[in-house]
């Protein structure tokens, strides 16, 4: 497989940081990661021809800091790019563990925290690296990971590289405009295993996960990104829906779950681990309460991949999500901390993704003027 690690290094490199001459690098890597670290390094150096600072990192702790540099003479470095290369983790689920930030965050279970006067001023991207454990966590135990590289090949499209990263960027954004001059107040979500209608948060915007720094550059914090995501008021949410995709929640794949939500909070979630759903819903106050909707397209690349990679950035991929718990950060446009819950934006700690898109899906957009928009149709946008 190391022909497609050779191959996955450069699209992290080209496609997703898209990195362009004097960029400064910085990865952050593992034990399990820092041999392909090495692979991205090079990379890197040799299209940026600037030195490469590979950070080796173990249990918290900055353990070394090597330098790759170029094959040529390196030249001055114009800016700072960063990347951490993950390695997949699962832990046991243990019903009487504190839900701490650790053991969420091993669970894919914790939201990013909300800081208003923080915001994001380099490309900054996170890559998960092809590990025995992340094998076995979706195909079984005695897995390898040369299936799990022909399947990201796949799901990532690598062949396709930088012809399709520009033309999702564009797209993206401008879809992403158009909705938010809609002024959209309501969101109805209707198909045959969900009704749902909801209330955009206030203080926030339509966004994707793409990401455009205030010079104008775009990149990806991961990939691929096919989503659109919308805040939704914690509490004012009504309807039912059912799973179309498997999902990971805490340290298992749940085939089928049925979720009701009333007043923007669950009030059922049927599933074959109810000790996991008692676990979640108690975690916070509004870990229960509907966060955002995520809208992605049901004809791409990645939503013909049924299985969940149980990471929920390349999981959402698949299929339109609902999402309970936090609201990403980077939709909130409020500068004012004090102000988050009154405009009905979820602050919770932990965040969990619900599959619920198919090829039925269909989405209608109601304005605050009263007009009706069909934004979504037979699981693709339609704007």
């Amino acid at each position: 497989m190391n022909m497609l690690a050779d191959r996955y290094a450069r699209f992290i490199v080209h496609s997703m940081l898209r990195l362009e001459d004097g960029d400064r690098l910085t990865i952050h890597s593992n034990e399990e990661t820092i041999e392909f670290a090495h692979k991205v390094a090079h990379e890197a150096a040799d299209t940026t021809g600037v030195p490469v600072s590979l950070v080796y990192i173990e249990k918290g702790k900055v353990e070394s800091v090597d330098e790759i540099s170029p094959d040529f003479p390196a030249r001055k470095a114009e800016g700072d790019v960063m990347l951490h290369l993950a390695s997949f983790t699962s832990r046991p689920f243990d019903r009487d563990a504190e839900m701490d930030a650790v053991n969420l965050q091993n669970h894919r279970l914790l939201a990013d925290p909300i800081f208003l006067d923080r915001r994001i001023s380099i490309p900054y991207a996170v890559a998960y690296v092809p590990t025995a454990a992340w094998a076995e966590f979706v195909y079984g135990p005695g897995s390898t990971v040369d299936q799990l590289y022909l399947d990201l090949a796949d799901f990532l499209s690598l062949d396709e590289g930088m012809d399709v990263t520009s033309t999702l960027e564009r797209t993206l954004h401008q879809r992403a405009t158009l909705l938010n001059g809609m002024d959209i107040e309501r969101l109805q979500l209707k198909s045959p295993t969900m009704e749902l209608e909801c209330s955009l948060a206030k203080g926030a915007r339509i966004g994707t996960t793409a990401s455009k720094l205030s010079g104008g550059r775009f990149f990806y914090p991961t990939f691929p990104c096919e989503d659109l995501i919308f805040p939704i008021d914690f509490s004012k949410a009504e309807g039912h829906l059912h799973t179309t995709y498997p999902f990971r929640f805490f340290d298992s794949v749940i085939e089928d779950a049925e979720i009701e939500v009333k007043g923007g909070r669950i009030t059922l979630f049927s599933c074959e681990r109810s000790d996991y759903v008692e676990k979640y819903m108690n975690i916070d106050a509004r870990s229960a309460s509907i966060g955002e909707v995520i809208l992605c397209e049901s004809l791409t690349q990645a939503a013909s991949f049924h299985r969940a990679f149980g990471l929920p950035l390349l999981d959402r991929m698949r299929t339109s999500q609902v999402v309970f718990g936090g609201v990403t950060p980077e939709m909130v446009t409020i500068t004012d901390d004090d102000r988050l819950e009154e405009m009905g934006l979820n602050t919770g700690f932990a965040r969990l993704e619900i599959p619920v898109g198919s090829r039925e899906l269909a989405v209608t957009a109601i304005a605050r003027d009263g007009s009706v928009h069909t934004i979504f149709e037979d699981g693709v946008f339609c704007l």
